[in-house]
């Protein structure tokens, strides 16, 4: 099992497959999420308003991003690399001060140790449960392991995350990973505009099976869609999915977690969640 880059408790569950490590977070500390930045050094736009985001909120807050902080990740000689050397020193200089966990995506799951150590982050090979004093918690997930419709999906992650899949990727010359994960980005886009618009929202039996292991609020990211519902359709009363859309303008969507329930956040400005998925 791949583990985090530094101490977590856990992984005490698996969602659908998925390992949850816990973290203890204050009473009083601000609770920071995006998801879904997909950020390459040529879009500069996301990136700084990224790094604005991180320099407006507290130094002494927790900073989240549930998975797909860049387009792709395909291992530590990228850091290295002309354009990306500069987008991770401006990263690790927008979140300073705070404590930054990354939760791996499907655009990034080779993160690891190397990475976390040169920008001050860490890097969660899954999801998060946060839990304030009191008994208050949030269950944070990428949420591709939710989409358990797309068959195809879930089969090629599987055979990628393999651990001779990793380790051969991992080291491979930057030149040609590069252009692997072009290509593989471009099949990805094909496949989503062919795909049957319902195999790659999570089903509601995917999101009772979340609701089963933990009974509290769960967000997520992954299907660039602003949402809110019940995580079981019956039964009273029932904890509720939010789930953040891509972080991208002109709305840079985000949220805090200070109450029981995650708030939404839009340019700066609280904003209401979407309608339920299904």
């Amino acid at each position: 099992m791949v583990r985090p880059t530094s101490p977590l408790e856990g992984p005490g569950m698996r969602v659908l497959g998925t390992p949850v490590w816990s973290l203890e977070v204050g009473e009083e500390e601000e609770i920071l999420c995006v998801s879904d930045l997909h950020l390459t050094p040529e879009h500069e736009e996301v990136s700084l308003a990224f790094f604005n985001l991180c320099r407006s909120r507290p130094e002494n807050g927790i900073l989240i991003v549930l998975g797909d902080l860049f387009d792709a990740w395909v291992g530590p000689r990228q850091r290295k690399a002309r354009g990306w050397r500069e987008l991770c020193g401006l990263l690790a200089r927008g979140w300073r001060g705070r404590r930054v966990y990354l939760l791996h995506g499907n655009r990034d799951y080779l993160l690891e140790s190397r990475f976390a150590e040169a920008t001050g982050s860490v890097v969660v090979p899954g999801g998060l449960l946060l839990r304030r004093p009191g008994g208050r918690t949030l269950l944070c997930l990428h949420g591709d392991e939710l989409c358990t419709r797309d068959h195809a999906y879930q089969r090629a992650k599987r055979r990628l995350r393999s651990a001779p899949m990793r380790k051969l990727v991992s080291g491979l010359p930057w030149f040609l990973t590069r252009r692997l994960a072009a290509r593989a980005r471009a099949k990805s886009r094909t496949v989503v505009r062919a795909a049957d618009p319902a195999t790659l929202l999570p089903p509601p039996e995917a999101l009772a099976a979340a609701a089963e292991l933990h009974d509290g609020p769960l967000l997520f990211g992954h299907i660039h869609r602003l949402a809110r519902g019940p995580l079981r359709e019956e039964g009273s009363p029932s904890p509720e999915y939010f789930v953040l859309p891509a972080f991208e303008p002109p709305s840079f969507g985000h949220a805090l977690w200070a109450g029981d329930l995650p708030v939404h956040l839009e340019a700066g400005a609280r904003s209401p969640w979407g309608s339920p998925l299904v």
